[in-house]
């Protein structure tokens, strides 16, 4: 069974994560839940982690203004169905969240750009390569933009394109595309 991490390790991670505006969320309902189906998640029990997400989105949903609290919650309620193997419910709420993290002012473009790498995997697990494509592409377009000194990281999204283009049989674009995150790597 893994470490379960200390408080003080949730409370500095929260900290890191939610924007200025939403920390004093930490000791709502929506953040109890969340924590929970986290360290259930982690502990891997997955329906329980699944039941807290949904509860954490059933409570994001209670607010008149739409925030980024609940492009988190449907975030995780998608990790959450990624973790049990369901990749077709699994993009619905990663595509929900990214739908709303981009109507979200203050939405992190980490956060962005997480859900489109994420989205960009679940549609290669799927076969759906042009899908998985046009994710990658963004995230990758928005890791050049927003996260220039994350070399590593690039490198990994250059990589999944590559594969995306070879099994599209764009040979030439594949090869640019592993020349590229060779390069980064050097």
């Amino acid at each position: 069974m893994p470490i379960v991490t200390t408080e003080m390790e949730v409370s500095a991670a929260r900290v890191r994560v939610l924007p200025q505006r939403y920390r004093h969320f930490r000791h709502s309902v929506w953040q109890n839940y969340t924590d929970v189906g986290s360290r259930a998640l982690t502990c891997g029990e997955t329906d329980l982690a699944h039941r807290m997400f949904s509860e954490a989105l059933s409570e994001a949903r209670k607010e008149e203004n739409i925030d980024y609290r609940l492009a988190v919650s449907f975030a995780h309620v998608g990790h959450s169905y990624l973790s049990q193997g369901n990749l077709a419910h699994a993009a619905n709420a990663y595509l929900r969240a990214l739908s709303i993290a981009r109507n979200v002012s203050d939405s992190p473009k980490v956060f962005e750009i997480m859900l489109l790498e994420t989205l960009g995997d679940i549609r290669l697990g799927q076969s759906h390569l042009r899908l998985a494509k046009r994710h990658l592409s963004r995230a990758l377009s928005l890791r050049e933009q927003h996260c220039v000194n994350e070399k590593d990281a690039q490198a990994k999204v250059l990589l999944k394109l590559a594969h995306v283009f070879s099994e599209l049989g764009e040979t030439d674009q594949a090869l640019t595309f592993f020349e590229k995150s060779k390069s980064l790597r050097a």
